[in-house]
This record gives structure tokens, sequence and C-alpha cells, in this order.
């Protein structure tokens, strides 16, 4: 819990030193200074990190409503598209038949960059970055560490967990895939 509130902190820290800059490029410019204050702004757009999307892909898949919900989350707010599929099991599972380990391991991964392939042309179609990793763990473990070890992910998009009938329509029950959200603080 402490860390959430520390990250509060850190962005409410960075929003105060952006306001401070911008009224620091405002009181040049209103002096005449606007040579200085163009520089002022310009440092300003530099340190300005870009916002990432991270989007949690089912295994070595991404669906078509994941995909473009994400592209356009990703368009309308101008992040990067940052694209993880997890293997939920770890290599070192195999450690006594190293040759079908590496065997398994490479096939998911050349699996998983096919499948996000297809992500990464409709991304590069509108002009959104796009960043595609491969982990080999639980979903929940690699969520963990993707957004430890980077912190301009913002938001993250992944499908429901729980795995649903899909051949099995209820009477009045129309099949749809939830898609879930979440903002990183």
């Amino acid at each position: 819990m402490a860390g959430i509130f520390e990250r509060m902190r850190q962005k409410l820290s960075k929003a105060g030193k952006k306001m401070d800059k911008y009224q620091e490029a405002i009181t040049f410019a209103e002096a005449g200074e606007s040579e200085y204050a163009m520089e002022t702004m310009a440092e300003q757009t530099e340190e300005q990190q870009i916002m990432q999307l991270l989007v949690v892909g089912r295994e070595s898949t991404f669906s078509k409503e994941i995909i473009d919900y994400a592209l356009d989350m990703a368009q309308r707010m101008s992040y990067e598209i940052l694209a993880l599929n997890t293997a939920p099991l770890s290599c070192d599972t195999f450690k006594l038949f190293s040759n079908s380990r590496d065997q398994l391991c490479g096939e998911f991964k050349s699996l998983s960059e096919k499948n996000a392939a297809m992500f990464q042309q409709a991304a590069a179609a509108k002009g959104i970055a796009f960043n595609h990793i491969v982990m080999f763990s639980e979903a929940e473990e690699a969520l963990q560490t993707v957004t430890r070890d980077n912190k301009n992910i913002a938001f993250v998009v992944s499908e429901s967990i729980e795995d649903r009938a899909e051949s099995r329509i209820e009477e009045g029950e129309r099949l749809h895939k939830p898609l879930y959200v979440y903002s990183i603080v």
C-alpha cells in the first residue's frame, strides 16, 4: 500500500515541477524574453516521458477485441503500446530435458512474435509505437515484474482470466469477452 502512495506523491511532485516551468516560461514571455521562454518550453517537452499502455495477451495470442480497444485507447491518449505474452510455466521446469525445454520455449516465443506481428502492423498503420515482450511466468507475476521495471506504464488492459465455454450461449445472452483496464498509480 505504501508503494501506491509513494507513486502518487512522485506524480504530484512532477506535476508541481511542470507547473513551475510553465509559469517561468509565461513570466519570461510577458517580460519580452520570448527566446528564453521558448527554450524553457523546449526543455519541458524533452523532459516529458511518453506513457505506455500495457496489453496483456492470453498466453501467446491477442484477441481482436483487445487489439481494437488498445489501439483506440493508445491513439486517444497518445500512448505507446507494450504488448506482453506470458507462458504459465517456467523454462526451468524442464531442467532434466534441456532439449525439450529449449524447443518448447523457442516455439512459444516464435508463436507469440508471429501473433503479435498483426498487432504491431495495426499499431504502425495508426502511427502508434509498439514494443513486444515474452515472459515465462504466470501472468500476475509477469505483470508485477513489468510494472516494477517500467515506470511509464499508465494503464493495463487484459482479457478475463476465467475460461468460459464460448460454444455455450444461454438463451437471451450474447457472447462477449470482457476486457479489463487498470490504472497504474
